[in-house]
């Protein structure tokens, strides 16, 4: 029977090629680019109101409500980011809720991989992702929980991103969002959900609004 000391070591022999793998992650791994070495600060602020469907013995029911949400994050030089999210719902006046929920990534400019989700491909250009408890509002906005492409629409200095979501739906719905510069360094962006409750055919829906400030 091994010791408990042995064992420690053990551990530690297992566990130390992680975490060398995670210091030395920005110059080991070969889709790095120079511009991810940009540091930026992120505020994201959101409110929107929508209904969705949930079921119980009775059947279908619509639950109307509004929320609420707010982004703080920075994006260091080299692959890190670190915020933190908020969301805050009313569902059908019973009483405030309210979540919080840590951003913290390796985030380079072709993947991104962390707390909140999984991206690849660039912002700038084109990207497949899937994501969760990133952006306020949670409810209104893209969902807890969605999927879909995004990129940026040159011409007009614009982001765009289009998926689905279903939390805290029933039914898989359509959500989009648009992201547009108003002033220097400073975005809007608008975002929504759409979809229709297969089993009742209520129809659910959310949108938002909320403000990016950006600073290289």
């Amino acid at each position: 029977m091994r010791s408990k000391k042995s064992f420690q070591k053990q551990k530690r022999r297992n566990t130390t090629p992680f975490f060398i793998f995670i210091l030395l992650s920005p110059y080991i791994v070969g889709f790095a680019h120079p511009d991810s070495t940009n540091s930026y600060s992120e505020v994201m602020l959101g409110i929107g109101r929508g209904q969705y469907v949930y079921h119980d013995c009775e059947g279908a029911h619509t639950q109307p409500f509004t929320d609420a949400g707010i982004y703080l994050g920075r994006k260091f030089e080299g692959p890190y980011r670190a915020g933190i999210s908020a969301g805050f719902w009313n569902l059908d006046g019973k009483g405030i809720r309210a979540i919080a929920f840590p951003d913290l990534a390796l985030d380079w400019y072709y993947f991104s991989l962390g707390t909140t989700g999984v991206r690849l491909g660039v912002h700038d250009d084109l990207y497949l992702e899937s994501k969760w408890l990133d952006q306020p509002p949670y409810l209104s906005g893209k969902g807890l929980a969605r999927f879909g492409v995004g990129g940026t629409l040159h011409e007009y200095s614009a982001r765009f991103w289009f998926g689905g979501n279903v939390i805290p739906y029933n039914t898989l719905g359509f959500a989009a969002q648009i992201e547009f510069p108003w002033d220097e360094n400073k975005y809007l962006f608008l975002n929504g959900r759409l979809g229709k409750d297969k089993e009742s055919n209520y129809n659910e829906f959310g949108v938002s609004v909320g403000l990016r400030l950006v600073k290289f």
